[in-house]
């Protein structure tokens, strides 16, 4: 099942489109961005053919068919991390703790954002997936949730 992620709150329709595609039994395509001129530098992260084959979508929007290990690691490695310094690879791989330390950094000295929110709501249900509270599957998309509607709104705090 795809995850719809929207990494600005751009509303301007896309010019350029990256799609890595991969040779996998379940899918033949990691992910589909695209953006607009004005925020092709968000799109230097991200590996894959660049072209304007299929543009026009909204700037931002981000298609990602990987596996829910991948798409946290991208969320991680692309927004987690450079935001809070902390990702899973920091709490040997426990994802929970690496969300509420991000909620923590967020928090220490200022009133919580919706960004911060989002993180703490993403750390719970990590836990009770963690815990057998919530079905994998089921847990697995409300995190993926919660991290894209964090990175929603950190994108409009940034004006991107």
């Amino acid at each position: 099942m795809p995850v719809l992620r929207q990494i600005t709150t751009c509303t301007e329709p896309s010019t350029v489109v990256i799609e890595r595609r991969v040779r996998a039994r379940d899918r033949s395509l990691d992910y589909r961005l695209e953006v607009c001129r004005r925020h092709r530098w968000l799109a230097s992260n991200w590996t894959g053919r660049r072209s304007a084959e299929g543009a026009g979508g909204r700037c931002g929007t981000v298609t990602d068919y990987r596996p829910y290990t991948q798409i946290v690691q991208s969320h991680a490695a692309l927004w987690l991390v450079p935001l809070t310094t902390n990702g899973p690879q920091d709490h040997d791989g426990d994802l929970a703790a690496a969300l509420r330390a991000g909620h923590e950094l967020l928090t220490a000295h200022r009133e919580p954002t919706g960004v911060a929110i989002a993180l703490e709501h993403a750390a719970r249900i990590a836990e009770a997936v963690t815990a057998g509270s919530l079905p994998l599957a089921d847990g697995q998309a409300q995190v993926l949730a919660a991290l894209s509607a964090a990175e929603t709104l950190d994108a409009g705090a940034r004006g991107a």
